[in-house]
């Protein structure tokens, strides 16, 4: 039963009682005065009563119909709004009853009533309470235990309300009182987190209702219980269903933006903001519509709408300081700030979060995270590292799972992938917030796919691809395609593209899997429709590596039939523009640097592989190898092996010691590469089997009377 339909049979009551008439009264004639206050009464004239009423009890104060107009001007007090004078005059007309008076439970449930709808929830429930343990046989103790569990449902006490709404729809299955119990007991069930037991409640009920507002309230009730369940397309349908009964009602309101947090859910991020756009502009939208901002910004960054996005986070903050989603909007702006390379912006946001008067511990940590993750931005790793390092003796087992990934980003960012997975290693095992163990298996899997370790790195991704979450859904399924496309597998990773691009239509995981597509496309020779994938992810998807390395493929494609030096002087006007990450600007020089070793520029080449590795760290392993080989060309050996020395991290590291064994043998030391192979030759990798024919042959060239060998 909706509340229009308990007020109208409040309503129902009140006449009933109007009409009713003491013992006295029905033999004898009324008291003067009397029939007006109740003709006054029944025509909803409540100011009229309220003066009468009150002239009434100061000439009458002992006469039958006495308790019944004193109830009137409570009740028309009410009405006017002035529920403290209504509740003074219960406490008056208390006094004046006689304990054995058969007023009390009608007293007691209308004193109730009153009190609960003017949130004095604790006279409400004495009230209530009185009424059941004294005259639990009266015709109002159904009324009075449905109250008390509406009070106990506002106290958020949802166990202990639950209970009285259940034993009331049993008990009075044929009421209408048990529609009403069955709703509550219903949203108790819900805001338990106990969604089937809820949708158990509601679908049958919606059969049973037939007031529109009724009807709304228990369909946006079943369609919240579905999306809990996260079978978001039949919570659509619910919430439909609630528009279709009483759009312009509370609970219509309320279900618009249900349609369009499923369809936020679903990763339907065009269609959710659109919602969510039409939830805000609707006439006396007074609840959720931070919720409302907060979800369609998160959408707008999907779709690559990034300043949008950091409009709706900017007004959570200016206009809902209060708000408990303004920390998150804030470090969702922060951290828009460090992708757009605006790093000022950001440490000023967050320092002004730290000042912040009603910041809590917890609160504080998180934004002092992403401080480490903005130094990190910066190449400042020694900066994060130090505050991620204090944040792991937090007493929040949150923060410090969040800043074992943080000192695993700091290693994946130094490229020491051994030690960065070690640290998401500890992150998964603290597993206090999903997300972050999500977040920290997603890092260990794209770390077993560097390392080789395809078919492990493989499950964890097709595991993720199925998860409810849109955007870690399609992570990973980029990722399976970047796997299909290392092991060849063309007509797999063709097939997984399409895919995503038909369902994530107008997103930026969309434009990112058009950069893979442009690569297949090339493969067919294709380069028409090459060239225009690269512009597709370019421009939709403008600061992720996909379109970064869309537009090296593009600079390659449309240079190739210019002079040989055409896309080299490309990427060095590109380079030197300055408007890329520093992680981007770091491949941008490595690139430049392998362009000028095969022109045979080798100091060059030494430069630019430099510069590659200080601005991002990850490649310095490779960087410090291709330096080795400039120097082994220009036969500078000792630097040459130097160089080989520094690489320490897989997968370089087989490669460099492979070649500064070669260069021990050039130079007729053989004890030392020997031991170099002997060591590889033990290890489970690819290379073990050539590290053991080098052995092998070494040994075997050693001469049998001290000579030494040519």
């Amino acid at each position: 039963m909706s509340h229009q339909q308990r007020f109208l049979l409040i309503g129902a009551m009140l006449i009933a009682m109007a009409l009713a008439m003491p013992s006295r009264v029905c033999a004898l004639e009324p008291t003067p005065g009397y029939q007006t206050i109740q003709r006054a009464f029944l025509r909803e004239d409540f100011e009229q009563v309220t003066l009468l009423a009150e002239n009434f009890l100061g000439h009458y104060q002992h006469v039958p119909e006495t308790p019944r107009v004193w109830l009137w001007l409570a009740l028309s007090l009410d009405k006017l709004q002035r529920s403290n004078e209504a509740l003074t005059q219960f406490d008056s007309l208390k006094t004046h009853l006689a304990p054995s008076s058969v007023f009390w439970p009608e007293v007691l449930f209308w004193e109730a009533d009153v009190s609960r709808r003017a949130f004095q929830m604790l006279r409400a429930k004495q009230a209530y309470q009185r009424l059941l343990t004294q005259y639990p046989a009266s015709s109002w103790a159904t009324q009075a235990q449905l109250g008390l569990g509406l009070v106990l449902l506002h106290q958020q006490a949802f166990e202990t309300a639950l209970g009285y709404f259940h034993e009331t729809a049993v008990r009075q299955a044929a009421a209408p009182e048990a529609l009403d119990a069955l709703l509550f007991e219903g949203l108790c069930n819900l805001q338990l987190g106990r969604w089937t037991d809820a949708v158990a409640i509601l679908q049958p009920l919606l059969d049973r209702l037939q007031d529109p507002q009724g009807i709304a309230q228990a369909a946006f009730y079943l369609g919240e219980s579905l999306s809990g369940l996260k079978r978001y397309e039949e919570a659509m349908l619910a919430y439909q269903r609630a528009l279709t009964a009483a759009e312009a009602s509370r609970w219509g309101r309320l279900s618009q933006f249900g349609l369009a947090w499923a369809e936020y859910q679903r990763g339907r991020c065009q269609e959710s903001i659109d919602g969510f756009e039409r939830y805000l502009h609707l006439k006396g939208t007074d609840e959720h519509v931070v919720e409302a901002l907060f979800a369609q910004g998160s959408c707008l960054i999907r779709v690559g709408r990034e300043q949008d996005a950091l409009a709706r986070f900017d007004r959570i903050l200016s206009s809902y300081p209060k708000h408990p989603l303004v920390l998150e909007s804030g470090l969702t702006m922060a951290e828009l700030y460090r992708r757009d390379e605006r790093l000022d912006e950001a440490h000023e946001l967050l320092h002004a979060m730290l000042r912040w008067p009603l910041l809590d511990e917890l609160a504080r940590a998180k934004v002092q995270l992403r401080l480490g993750a903005v130094a990190l931005e910066e190449g400042n790793a020694a900066k994060a590292k130090t505050i991620f390092e204090l944040a792991t003796h937090s007493d929040e087992r949150t923060v410090r799972q969040a800043a074992y990934s943080g000192l695993g980003d700091v290693q994946m960012f130094l490229g020491n992938l051994t030690e960065a997975q070690a640290q998401y290693q500890q992150a998964m095992e603290l597993a206090a917030d999903p997300s972050l163990v999500t977040y920290a298996t997603y890092q260990a899997a794209r770390i077993d796919l560097q390392l080789g370790q395809t078919e492990r790195a493989m499950a964890v991704f097709q595991q993720m691809a199925s998860s409810a979450d849109a955007a870690l859904a399609d992570d990973a399924q980029l990722a399976i395609v970047i796997a299909y496309l290392n092991q060849r597998e063309e007509g797999l990773a063709h097939g997984l593209l399409e895919r995503l691009r038909r369902e994530r239509a107008g997103t930026v995981t969309a434009a990112r899997a058009s950069y893979y597509d442009a690569v297949l496309a090339l493969g067919d020779g294709d380069q028409p429709t090459a060239e225009r994938l690269c512009q597709e992810a370019i421009q939709f998807a403008p600061r992720t590596d996909e379109a970064f390395e869309a537009r090296l493929l593009l600079v390659n494609l449309q240079t190739r039939e210019a002079a040989p030096d055409a896309m080299e002087k490309a990427l060095t006007r590109w380079y030197e523009a300055g408007r890329l990450p520093r992680s981007q600007r770091g491949k941008l020089a490595k690139r430049l640097g392998d362009m000028a070793r095969v022109r045979q520029a080798y100091p060059e080449a030494i430069q630019w592989y430099d510069n590659a590795a200080q601005l991002a760290p990850s490649i310095s392993q490779e960087a410090a190898y291709r330096i080795a080989s400039c120097y082994e060309e220009v036969s500078d050996l000792d630097r040459a092996m130097q160089w080989y020395g520094r690489v320490t991290q897989p997968p370089w590291r087989v490669r460099s010691q492979l070649a500064l064994a070669k260069l021990l043998e050039r130079q007729d030391r053989p004890a030392a590469a020997e031991a170099i192979y002997a060591q590889l030759a033990e290890e489970s990798i690819p290379e073990a089997e050539l590290a053991r024919e080098r052995l092998t042959a070494l040994r075997q060239a050693k001469p049998q009377d001290g000579s030494r060998v040519q």
